[in-house]
């Protein structure tokens, strides 16, 4: 089940308004937000060609173990990029002339490439809040988006739907929850959504459960890793 397990989606969506720096933390996922794993830095910058993003994932000692980068053009994705040092590991997406591509980099300095004719929604963390904002009607109408992840180290998209499962109160403010689930039937049997909150005041993220960017060390191996992700908000 290889291909289930890399399909690694990040969450650390840009959030600007103009320029503004947001931290969050990665706990376990069954730690009920008691045992931390990882913390993240993000900044974004609104500027004349778009929303320009900076992700940097490190661990309790402060070593850089995921950075990305990313620009959008309202919640049109431009450019996206990933390096994970723990793996040897970089993926590079950008779209251009109605095709994505996908350049990727393997421990060694192995080189792969593809690309594919855009049909629909194409997402990436580097556009995902934007995408949100823009249906956030939508959302609470009701209606159920799909769209297609961008998958950086299988180089191609993969189908989701989104789609707002209740209304939540975290910490004394509203938020909507909303579930990213596969649109395969068999993807989705194996492969467990991924659920977002979002603040109603200003829309932006609370928190995600699901698969994150680094690995995590069990007993001298690197796992893949489902996370609870805390987000830092004023």
């Amino acid at each position: 089940m290889n291909f289930f397990l890399s399909l690694i989606i990040s969450f650390s969506f840009a959030q600007a308004f103009a320029q503004e720096k947001t931290s969050a933390i990665l706990y376990d996922l069954k730690s009920n937000q008691t045992k931390k794993l990882f913390t993240l830095t993000i900044e974004t910058t609104d500027a004349a060609d778009g929303t320009h993003s900076k992700t940097s994932y490190q661990d309790l000692n402060g070593k850089v173990v995921v950075q990305e980068t990313g620009l959008a053009q309202g919640d049109e994705l431009k450019d996206y990029t990933l390096e994970r040092p723990q793996t040897e590991e970089k993926g590079h997406i950008f779209t251009r002339d109605g095709k994505v591509y996908f350049e990727y980099e393997g421990p060694g300095g192995k080189k792969k490439s593809a690309n594919e004719k855009i049909d629909g929604q194409i997402l990436t963390p580097a556009n995902f809040t934007a995408f949100v904002r823009k249906n956030w009607d939508s959302f609470n109408a009701g209606k159920a988006i799909p769209v297609r992840y961008a998958v950086w180290d299988r180089q191609e998209t993969v189908g989701f739907t989104l789609t707002k499962v209740g209304d939540a109160e975290i910490k004394g403010q509203k938020a909507i929850e909303l579930r990213m689930k596969p649109t395969s039937f068999v993807i989705a049997a194996i492969v467990d959504p991924i659920h977002l909150w979002y603040r109603v005041s200003d829309k932006k993220l609370m928190i995600m459960k699901g698969r994150v960017q680094p690995r995590q060390d069990v007993d001298g191996k690197l796992k893949q890793l489902d996370a609870e992700t805390v987000y830092t908000l004023d």
